[in-house]
């Protein structure tokens, strides 16, 4: 069996996050006095914060906006504690098997540094897998700056010393299938999470459960 680094995204493919992401985007607009009678239609979790509120306020948006609404975002779900967020099942015992096994695995997401290292600690996911990395990490690194995905699986493989053939990307939605199709990664999509089955079909690979990852490896 080839040994693989194995990059996992975190929303939708490790934890359905939505609730307590959608709460947090609704009192965030509403701090800034913001109206989307289609949000709930309308809004996917995955993206960068930047790309949905463009997303949802295409006459409107700006960078200015896009940071006010990060900022008030981020006080609203960091300080929340996650009460509605939830792994999903089976999801790190099959991480935990391929680390055995003797695969790499991180967690590679478009979440905020802050939302996303504190969710990582609350599930303990920072003892099973080696490393997190966020599109936002090296924001304030002016040779580095913000990542969107393709980005990130780059800088990733940098760091790791890793080929691109070396690579597989696990995730729920086109972002992730596309980032790593770019790198010349092999992308697996997961059933469970919130992608549409158009989404799922840019993936090289698909699994229903968790455990068919395992045959992937």
């Amino acid at each position: 069996m080839n040994k693989k680094n194995w990059f996992f995204d975190l929303d939708g493919t490790l934890a359905d996050t939505d609730p307590d992401i959608r709460a947090s985007w609704k009192a965030a607009m509403a701090d800034i006095g913001l109206v989307c009678p289609n949000f709930d239609r309308d809004f996917v979790a995955g993206p960068t914060l930047e790309e949905m509120a463009a997303k949802l306020f295409p006459s409107i948006y700006t960078p200015e906006l896009g940071a006010h609404l990060r900022e008030r975002f981020g006080y609203h779900y960091d300080h929340d504690g996650f009460p509605n967020t939830s792994e999903y099942p089976g999801v790190i015992d099959v991480v935990r098997a391929l680390t055995s096994a003797g695969h790499r695995v991180f967690i590679a997401t478009n979440k905020r540094w802050e939302g996303a290292s504190a969710m990582s600690a609350h599930f303990g996911w920072d003892r099973v897998f080696e490393r997190l990395y966020t599109g936002d990490m090296h924001r304030d690194n002016p040779a580095i700056g913000k990542m969107r995905k393709p980005e990130l699986l780059a800088f990733i493989m940098r760091e790791i010393g890793a080929k691109a053939s070396e690579c597989v990307m696990v995730g729920d939605t086109i972002n992730d299938f596309e980032a790593a199709k770019k790198n010349g990664i092999r992308s697996v999509a997961v059933a469970w999470g919130y992608g549409t089955e158009e989404e799922r079909a840019k993936a090289d690979a698909r699994v229903a459960a968790p455990a068919e990852l395992l045959n992937l490896a």
